[in-house]
């Protein structure tokens, strides 16, 4: 499945690499010969391109599928700060909002990773995301000065805990590191309840599989190369699942010849560097699965396996900047994982 990575180092003046410019994702689905085909459509949404895949009789597979994309963009509506109506968008102008519904869903799922990650993963980043112009196509470095005084703000956000948040100050909240995820979640529980048998949800590398995959049963699922991002790193072997992946090479720029990827460390404002260059991580959903690969990659391999081991359901696959491969107990059981690519290296 394609999506919005970016293609190599940015030349010239700093920018982040267009959304249009198509590469593999840092996750796919890998599907093989001589099975069924299924029923496909993708849109571009949330930022990336969103490919939903199903297994299912035409016309049921084309209803359910037009279905899902409302739902996503319905979310998307609800979870964007670039949509001016949006409760992001009020809340960042400093006015009351209720927190309901999805809304309330979705932050809460991101502060449950935040709390058990200790602030590795932070909703409260919209300030420091949009000083990096991180979700523009013009980024930048910002200084010093402006870093630490959006982290002194940050510090004493207290981020609305009740059913509503009253106004006043502005509450610069970001969650581009966990609504994809529940996007995807939300858009296959509309698809299983439709009656789709199986089929798989991508949302720029946040994927979920569902059902058995005709022919095999299995669902296989790619892991880029950090350092050849157009190769594979290995291939997950998994039943019904959520997979979602961090990298410091999905999207960065240069300036003044010096790297900054988007993974931004809530701790110091600056994009963070932990020895890590991918993190992917399974779990049963995939809001989940969203905010812990962020939690881990900020961590590093030490505290980010401790994280994964210790969450219920949840395995990763974390490629350090030597190359070397980690892997959580519970991969080379029911979830298999086969090493592929150069200079890819084992931990024993």
């Amino acid at each position: 499945m394609m999506t919005d990575t970016a293609p190599g180092p940015a030349l010239g003046e700093p920018r982040l690499s267009l959304p249009l410019c198509i590469l593999l994702t840092a996750v796919l689905a890998l599907t093989g010969c001589g099975e069924p085909r299924p029923y496909k459509e993708t849109r571009f949404m949330m930022g990336t391109l969103v490919e939903v895949s199903v297994y299912a009789p035409e016309k049921a597979a084309v209803q359910a599928v037009s279905r899902a994309f409302d739902r996503m963009a319905q979310l998307e509506r609800v979870a964007h700060a670039g949509h001016e109506d949006s409760p992001l968008a009020r809340l960042r102008r400093g006015e009351a909002v209720v927190l309901e519904g999805d809304l309330a869903r979705i932050l809460e799922a991101g502060m449950a990773v935040a709390r058990a990650s200790s602030g590795a993963f932070d909703p409260a980043m919209g300030e420091l995301v949009d000083l990096w112009g991180l979700s523009m196509d013009r980024p930048r470095r910002p200084s010093d000065g402006e870093i630490g005084e959006a982290l002194a703000r940050k510090a004493g956000l207290a981020l609305p805990s009740g059913a509503c948040c009253p106004g006043g100050a502005p509450v610069w909240m970001d969650l581009g590191g966990v609504a994809k995820g529940y996007a995807v979640d939300m858009a296959v529980e509309l698809l299983v309840d439709a009656g789709v048998a199986s089929g798989v949800v991508n949302a720029g590398g946040d994927l979920r599989t569902f059902g058995r995959r005709p022919g095999r049963g299995i669902w296989k699922i790619g892991i880029q190369d950090p350092d050849s991002p157009q190769e594979l790193a290995g291939v997950l072997q998994v039943g019904q699942l959520s997979v979602a992946t961090s990298g410091d090479y999905q999207r960065y720029f240069e300036e003044d010849g010096v790297r900054y990827h988007h993974i931004l460390d809530p701790a110091t404002g600056y994009p963070a560097r932990s020895g890590l260059r991918s993190v992917t991580v399974l779990a049963p959903d995939c809001v989940t699965a969203d905010a812990l690969a962020t939690a881990v990659f900020v961590l590093g391999a030490e505290k980010g396996m401790k994280l994964l081991e210790g969450w219920p359901g949840a395995e990763g696959v974390l490629i350090k900047e030597d190359g070397t491969v980690l892997l959580t107990g519970g991969i080379g059981d029911g979830i298999r994982f086969e090493r592929a690519g150069k200079g890819i290296r084992d931990q024993g």
